[in-house]
């Protein structure tokens, strides 16, 4: 699976921290090939949760201790009783740090890529040492534009088309085809039989974003099979025709 990450500069190559920090005011755009199909991956936003130390708090005093003697005191009058101050305990501040969030947006699109519908011509019985024209309903470009965590992101591809015609010969080719006389994709069988058309489509292409393009790195192959059957041609003896004098 390769990817290619783009940003509001083209980007191929950059470490998960580099790219953490890099998509935090900026929209990361990853788009790749995955089973058959094309994925578009948009992030932004570190998505990581900064935690702040507590200062510890402060120990609490002790109040000193008053020890009450055994020896009998003489009477002393209120107001010559000397005042005991009480100790007060020292008043803890609780500091509360809010921890600072950090928002992060992802989304993930898949994108599947049409299979190809494979005609020919003639459609009934086509005979030996008689081309056979190809064609197929694929697009000669696929095109798609999404938008994805705020940005838009415009997907071109263009296929190519390997024609096996079940007889061992390949044609490799990015035409489409057409039927006769127009189309360029034909084949000629020379035995007549049973074969079976395996046409196989190979997607490639580039993907743009805020202008700057940059190609998707893999393909996509679809397999598309038709079978068809070739007829020798009738053949018909006659009489030689013989002229009296």
């Amino acid at each position: 699976m390769k990817r290619i990450l783009i940003t509001a500069l083209l980007i191929t190559s950059l470490t998960p921290a580099a790219r953490a920090v890099d998509c935090i005011d900026k929209a990361c755009i990853d788009v790749y090939t995955q089973d058959g199909k094309i994925v578009i991956e948009g992030h932004k936003g570190s998505g990581s949760v900064e935690k702040k130390a507590v200062a510890p708090k402060p120990a609490k005093p002790r109040a000193p201790i008053l020890h009450r003697s055994i020896t009998p005191k003489p009477r002393i009058s209120a107001s010559a009783r000397p005042k005991v101050s009480k100790s007060k305990k020292p008043t803890v501040r609780k500091v509360l740090t809010p921890s600072a969030t950090a928002q992060s947006l992802s989304d993930k699109l898949l994108e599947a890529l049409p299979t190809a519908g494979i005609a020919y011509s003639p459609s009934f019985q086509p005979l030996i040492k008689v081309p056979v024209y190809f064609w197929s309903d694929i697009p000669n470009f696929f095109t798609k534009r999404v938008e994805i965590v705020g940005e838009l992101v415009d997907v071109k591809l263009k296929p190519t088309f390997f024609w096996h015609y079940g007889d061992g010969v390949v044609y490799v080719t990015d035409k489409v085809g057409a039927p006769y006389p127009d189309g360029e994709i034909r084949h000629t069988y020379s035995k007549p039989g049973h074969y079976l058309i395996e046409l196989i489509t190979q997607w490639a292409g580039d993907f743009t974003v805020q202008g700057v393009t940059a190609h998707i790195n893999g393909d996509i192959q679809t397999v598309s099979v038709l079978p068809i059957t070739v007829v020798a041609a009738p053949t018909r003896f006659t009489p030689p025709i013989t002229f009296n004098r």
